[in-house]
């Protein structure tokens, strides 16, 4: 049947239909096309209002653009008066994907009776594709225009976990307050929610930038504004344990217990179950360790006595040879030193696998430090036994002292190294002390653990490839390794008379040591993965971005105008498709080549960028006041995404405007 012998109602059913399917199956995509930039900002904006609140525009840039994308907050006050305000903040993208979760939430908050205001924003920007324009996401803008607020505390929700919610509770060089961070914890505990904990058991890794900084949570807490951060699932891919669970957690809120806001606390999961080490414990057992330790260094007390004077030399030989325990940290630092020289030979050769460069970089030190080692036997013949175990002691309390100032949660870790080297005193066979050296390493594996899942490739590599101030540290940690490894190679040297059987021992020695000690970490690691720690989901790699060979989508002029005798000069950007970002940089002859805008810029050294946010309008128009005195030059980048590519990744079409005097011209497109 023809479709104009078609009723009207059918008609009208049909078209219906269609329409009501498309909103249903494509609530975030029109025709293929993801819903972002401007558009996303007013969609959001839209069914919030259809939900009954009342929402707040927040432009991102002081820019005149009516077509930016803004951040949208909504407030609730509470029922008493409070200085107390709590954020929670969620992308735009995942509120939009997830509205029947954000829509219950904030009718609990409009129910509620909190004893503090809650503040709900939804960021634009804070998903981007490009790195490099973190100063203009939404998060980033919002903590500006309340830094400094006293009485203020924060909860970030993002929609991006992939396998079960995770807790992150530290970026940026900080630790989120351990009671924000066990109460939300507690909330899914008492929702039978599955969780992870980012970072493992050493959170203090964040605080030396080891672990994946998250750029929404580094925002507030480096700007002393108390905060956490949550990935969950998407709202389709689960139940309402999370929703429950974020409920819970604000109506547990306590803002009076602000004085309970520590940051160091360790969290340890055992067999599905969290229990939680926190500051006040950690200070008892420092404590109890030093009334300990002074216990024992009061056996030094007789070497003012007469009657011991054997003991007096032994004890004095032993305080002589503390110089020991720096001349280890020296070669080991100088070992990595070189080690890492060799590791950047095989990454130029192909090999970029983190763990393997780091291995090769430990390698060459542990050598090292066995052919160093018998020459300092021979030079000290007269060294006892009980010299190796008084240095093994004091390098084990120096760095509980040196690491400690770190943070004073990495305390257990190197009490229980002391503790061993205590033990190992006892034991004098080589094979014994071997045992021991395994022992030894186990508490360190945590660590690579957490480096490994929690980190990123980069800061890795900052790990492997850094300054020698940072292998001397590294060389600290493991001098009780060494000095262990120091009475393995002295029970050789006593036992082998010839040089040749000596150097040979010693090299098969070493070879077996470090394969077993490798195989050894391998297994270890594994079965901690199995009782501490659960999977993390990697996070989303940004996209690579390609120079374009030719100028097929932007088109760009800049001209002069006169203004009240001044010059002002504008930057018009037009394109013929949604652009991911515009960058405009300006380069001068002097300090300042951008005297007066009223959008945000960036200065550095004889060079200005304009901030403008991502997911920018098709046309835009930048007007800025020149530095006259001297010539510019303007670099517009328009950043575009390759829809052909299997992969995500953008391509980069640049102008170069050269502004020469009077005379403004474009060149040649910068490659």
């Amino acid at each position: 049947m023809h479709f104009s012998k078609v009723p009207v109602a059918k008609k009208f059913f049909a078209l219906f239909l269609f329409f009501f399917l498309l909103g249903i199956f494509a609530p975030c995509n029109l025709f293929g096309q993801e819903t972002k930039g401007f558009v996303l900002s007013n969609s959001t904006s839209s069914f919030l209002k259809r939900a009954g609140f009342e929402t707040t525009k927040a432009p991102l840039s002081s820019a005149l653009f009516t077509d930016f994308p803004y951040n949208i907050t909504i407030d609730f006050k509470s029922k008493e008066q409070s200085d107390w305000t709590i954020f929670l903040i969620v992308p735009q993208e995942d509120a939009f994907a997830n509205q029947r979760f954000i829509i219950d939430l904030l009718d609990y908050f409009r129910a509620a009776a909190f004893s503090y205001n809650v503040k709900v924003v939804l960021t634009a920007g804070d998903r981007q594709n490009i790195a490099g324009n973190e100063k203009m996401s939404g998060s980033e803008v919002f903590c500006k225009s309340v830094e400094g607020m006293q009485n203020a505390a924060a909860l970030i929700l993002s929609f991006d976990a992939k396998s079960k919610p995770t807790v992150i509770p530290g970026s940026g060089g900080k630790i989120s307050p351990y009671y924000f961070c066990r109460l939300l914890c507690d909330s899914l505990d008492q929702n039978e929610c599955p969780y992870a904990i980012s970072g493992g058991i050493f959170l203090s890794l964040y605080k030396i930038k080891l672990l994946r900084n998250d750029p929404m949570l580094s925002s507030f807490l480096t700007r002393e504004i108390p905060a956490i951060s949550m990935r969950l699932l998407n709202q389709h891919q689960t139940d309402s344990t999370q929703l429950n669970s974020v409920r819970d957690f604000f109506s547990a809120i306590d803002v009076q217990k602000s004085d309970e806001w520590s940051q160091h606390y360790i969290p340890i999961r055992l067999f599905s179950r969290h229990y939680w080490i926190e500051e006040r414990s950690i200070i008892y057992s420092v404590m109890f360790f030093i009334a300990v330790a002074m216990f024992i260094l009061a056996d030094f007390a007789f070497i003012f006595r007469r009657r011991t004077k054997r003991l007096v030399v032994i004890k004095r030989r032993a305080l002589r040879s503390n110089y020991l325990i720096l001349l280890t940290a020296l070669v080991v630092a100088v070992s990595f030193y070189f080690g890492q020289g060799i590791a950047r030979l095989f990454q130029s050769v192909g090999v970029h696998n983190p763990m393997v460069l780091f291995v090769i970089k430990l390698a060459p030190a542990f050598f090292i430090i066995s052919t160093l080692y018998p020459l300092e036997l021979k030079r000290h013949s007269h060294l006892s036994t009980y010299h190796y175990e008084y240095i093994l002691s004091v390098s084990a309390v120096l760095n509980i002292f040196i690491f400690s100032l770190f943070d004073i949660s990495l305390f257990y870790l190197f009490a229980v190294e002391y503790l061993i080297l205590a033990l190992s005193r006892a034991f004098k066979s080589r094979f014994s002390i071997f045992i021991f050296i395994a022992v030894f390493i186990t508490p360190y594996l945590p660590i690579v653990y957490s480096i490994l899942v929690f980190s990123d490739g980069q800061t890795i590599y900052k790990l492997i490839f850094c300054g020698f101030a940072q292998n001397l540290v590294l060389a600290f940690a493991l001098v009780p390794f060494n000095l262990l490894w120091l009475r393995i190679l002295a029970r050789l040297n006593i036992k082998a008379k010839d040089n040749k059987r000596r150097t040979i021992g010693y090299v098969i020695t070493s070879a077996a040591c470090f394969a077993g000690l490798s195989l050894f970490s391998v297994i270890v690691i594994y079965s901690l993965t199995k009782i501490f720690f659960t999977k993390i989901d990697p996070t989303n790699i940004k996209a690579r971005v390609f120079n374009s060979e030719k100028i097929e989508r932007t088109s760009a002029q800049v001209y002069d105008t006169e203004y009240y005798g001044g010059k002002i000069r504008r930057v018009e950007i037009s394109s013929t498709q949604d652009s991911e970002r515009f960058s405009i940089v300006v380069n001068g002859k002097n300090a300042n080549p951008v005297y007066f805008s009223v959008y945000n810029t960036v200065s550095s050294e004889k060079s200005a960028e304009f901030l403008l946010p991502d997911n920018p309008p098709k046309n835009i128009t930048v007007m800025y006041t020149p530095d006259s005195t001297s010539d510019q030059d303007i670099i517009i980048n328009a950043y575009y995404l390759d829809h052909e590519s299997q992969r995500p990744r953008y391509f980069c079409e640049t102008l170069v405007f050269e502004a020469r005097g009077e005379q403004i011209n474009m060149r040649q497109a910068q490659q």
